[in-house]
């Protein structure tokens, strides 16, 4: 088990029109510069700066019709505060030593670091114990103490999890956030237990996890990333998120996640989980007016395996193709399209046509890059990402591989040479 390691507490929250005020009392600090922030998903807002004044006392104020609930984070010179915000009036402070920050009238922030504490000691000790059973795994008397240990301490901290599953405390969800951040779940798990720890964390990710208060916690792209290796296969990941897209309430926070996803997909070439994404997103009667990428989606989703390829101008017959989606100047492309010219009279062998249409928007970048191309079917329309063809085949991201079968249906699409399977030697590999 590797040394488990815990986030500093941030904070979440949900909604409300009630003004809230935040005090801060600092007078160590007086004359530094201060900052305050909110988190939206992987965006930071900058709400208020200032100086610290000579009696180290400031305010913050939400405007009266602002509707937030969730972390704000309170910089000052090189350090941070993580704060609890949720329809509460209260003081932020040092203690008489100064040397710990204070809440006055805050039940959210006093929980969040009772919990947290508590549950730091608990892995820390738990952590020592397993150490212990490893060094003394021959000595049956010591490693009993040391399990029955073991067990009890992994008790206590399944049952501070269960009560924060229970609590209606937004610094409970914010705790469980960091729990599965941390791939410790419901309980601490030993390395004999991947795969219960495995289940674990995705039924939390699926049936648990609010989208909403993630959204406003500072740890909406942590947790997403951590999702990266609980699904292995893009199509398990594209279904794990289409169940968090129905559980979501906030039409913004469904935007965001819409916008993130098709941008990892494309990044990846998750071919597979944009084939279960996207067409649930065009159905679901969400995408309020679209735009850029979300404006895209309705093309993804309708350009699935066996549908017929979209018509290019000029081009009558689109059967047995590679149809390759490039920009000059992309490095990835480039090495792409490197393989291509590399083995393109195998390609031709197999009597598979090749197509390649440029984002480029200039003629002479256009000519200079696709002029050693050994295929001579090459296009562009100098219209970038926004031209027809591009927004007709859904191509949000370069490279793009599209092949089709002898009826000018689609057979897939693909991020590199090597995934349309047309190149043996790749295929090998």
């Amino acid at each position: 088990m590797k040394k488990i390691k815990l986030l500093a507490p941030f904070l979440f929250l949900c909604s409300t029109i009630v003004a809230q005020t935040i005090d801060f009392n600092f007078p160590p600090l007086a004359g530094q510069n201060y900052s305050i922030h909110i988190y939206k998903g992987t965006v930071t807002d900058t709400l208020q700066r200032g100086s610290i004044p000579a009696d180290g006392r400031f305010s913050f104020a939400w405007p009266e019709k602002q509707a937030y609930t969730g972390v704000l984070h309170l910089s000052i010179g090189q350090s941070g505060q993580n704060i609890i915000v949720n329809q509460e009036n209260f003081s932020v402070s040092f203690n008489d030593a100064g040397t710990e920050i204070i809440y006055s009238n805050s039940p959210e922030n006093d929980y969040l670091k009772k919990q947290f504490k508590q549950q730091q000691i608990l892995l820390s000790k738990i952590d020592l114990i397993y150490r212990g059973q490893m060094l003394y795994a021959d000595d049956p008397q010591l490693s009993l103490v040391f399990n029955n240990e073991f067990f009890r301490l992994n008790k206590l901290y399944s049952d501070l999890q269960t009560e924060l599953k229970n609590s209606k405390l937004y610094a409970s969800h914010y705790l469980q956030f960091i729990a599965f951040i941390n791939g410790t779940g419901s309980h601490v798990y030993t390395l004999t237990e991947n795969d219960a720890k495995l289940a674990d964390l995705q039924h939390f990710f699926t049936a648990e996890a609010d989208m909403d208060i993630l959204y406003s916690s500072g740890l909406w792209q942590h947790a997403i990333s951590t999702t990266f290796n609980l699904y292995p296969d893009p199509k398990d990941f594209g279904e794990a998120m289409v169940k968090n897209f129905k559980r979501i309430r906030s039409q913004e926070v469904f935007n965001a996640l819409t916008n993130d996803l098709v941008t990892i997909c494309e990044q990846y070439g998750w071919s597979e989980a944009e084939n279960v994404i996207f067409p649930y997103l065009a159905s679901s009667g969400r995408l309020e007016d679209p735009h850029g990428k979300l404006y895209l989606i309705a093309a993804l989703a309708k350009l699935k395996p066996g549908d017929k390829a979209p018509k290019i101008p000029g081009k009558q017959n689109l059967s047995n193709s590679l149809i390759a989606f490039y920009e000059s100047g992309c490095s990835n492309c480039q090495k792409q399209l490197e393989i291509l010219k590399n083995h393109y009279d195998e390609i031709k062998k197999q009597n598979i046509h090749v197509i390649s249409l440029s984002a480029d928007q200039s003629d002479e970048v256009f000519q200079f890059h696709s002029k050693d191309f050994p295929w001579t079917d090459k296009r562009c329309d100098y219209k970038g990402f926004e031209g027809d063809i591009f927004k007709n085949f859904g191509v949000v991201a370069t490279p793009t591989f599209y092949v089709t079968d002898k009826k000018g249906n689609i057979i897939g699409r693909y991020a590199t040479i090597a995934e349309t399977g047309l190149i043996k030697e790749l295929i090998q590999k």
